[in-house]
This record gives C-alpha cells, structure tokens and sequence, in this order.
C-alpha cells in the first residue's frame, strides 16, 4: 500500500502560487480564530486582528506557507488519491 508522505505535500504546495498559498493560510488562520472564539472558556480569545494576521502571512516564504498548510492538507490528499484520485 502507498502512503501519500508529508514531504510529498510539501514538495506540491511549494509549485503553487505564493499569493494563492498566502490567501490558504490566511483563511486557516482566520479558521483557527474562530474555532478558538467558540472552545474559550473566557469568549474573546487574545488573537492579533485580521490586518495583522495578514501582514505576518506576508512576510512568510513559500516554504514556510507549505509548511504550515501541509498538516492539514495531508490527509485530505492521500484520500484523494485512495478514493478517487
């Protein structure tokens, strides 16, 4: 049986283009506030604001965005090429 690797989804997130894999880890960032808004205990959570959060996403390098995005894709991937790929 074949495994789809980590290093493998890296490797494809790396050929995207940088403002699509920037906008990708934007939305997951903005995903990660709002499931965090609805796990606090206190409400509110202590997150940077949306402008902020999309600075520092500027400034990562490709690498970095795959590198961030690659954990989630990765099982969604392999599926796909299980399933129906």
């Amino acid at each position: 049986m074949s495994v789809t690797t980590l290093h493998e989804v890296e490797e494809t997130l790396r050929q995207v283009d940088p403002e699509t894999l920037r906008e990708m880890v934007y939305q997951l960032a903005h995903s990660h506030i709002e499931v965090c808004g609805l796990t606090s205990r206190i409400g509110g959570c202590a997150h940077v604001d949306p402008d902020e959060t999309r600075d520092r996403v500027g400034r990562l390098s490709v690498a970095q965005l795959a590198e961030l995005l690659a954990p989630s894709a990765w099982l969604a991937i392999d599926l796909h090429r299980r399933i129906g790929g």
